[in-house]
């Protein structure tokens, strides 16, 4: 193997192959780590390409003198645990969808006013910045904590608050425009 300092600046010039040449003795290191976190193939291969994805973005981020092998192992370390604790989050909310569908009477216009309000809250996203509208997906949609969302941004805490705090005021606002106050809030 070529030495990896080299086949980094390759990489980072735009040479695929010396991306890959970098990679290959690794893969299957980085496949088992994914695997014994998971027990699925399947799941151990998206977080392997996932993985790989990050690592071909942020290889500018690599120091070289440092162990690429335990760069790269902690990249998949990372990108499993993201992938389980969405998995339980999303198993957590169909479990909590179930629990609601059973004991508070599940009905299909309920259903569809979710749907409906959903569609609506979409559509009024294009009203933000795009930094407001990634700390609401983060922070509102996808659950990060405020700690979590500023580690993804790259950013204070205090600055996730103060953006999550404008992009609900401004989906507020251009939401109460589709729907006049009062109307919807009853209905769901």
């Amino acid at each position: 193997m070529k030495d990896e300092a080299a086949l980094v600046d390759k990489a980072l010039g735009g040479d695929e192959s010396a991306f890959e040449e970098l990679l290959h003795p690794y893969r299957k290191g980085m496949l088992n780590i994914a695997y014994q976190m998971t027990g699925n193939t399947e799941e151990a291969r998206d977080i392997c390409q996932t993985a790989m994805i990050k690592v071909f973005k942020h290889l500018k981020r690599f120091r070289p003198g440092k162990n690429l092998k335990n760069w790269l192992y902690k990249i998949v370390k990372n990108v499993a645990n993201d992938f389980y604790r969405k998995k339980k989050r999303d198993e957590r909310l169909k479990e909590e969808h179930k629990k609601r569908g059973v004991s508070a009477g599940y009905s299909p216009e309920k259903d569809f006013l979710n749907r409906e309000i959903k569609e609506k809250i979409e559509a009024c996203l294009k009203y933000l910045s795009p930094r407001e509208k990634m700390v609401f997906l983060l922070r509102d949609a996808e659950g990060f904590s405020i700690k979590e969302t500023a580690r993804v941004m790259g950013s204070s805490s205090q600055s996730v608050r103060t953006h999550l705090c404008r992009a609900r005021r401004k989906l507020r606002l251009e939401f109460e425009k589709i729907y006049p106050k009062g109307r919807w809030s009853n209905e769901v």
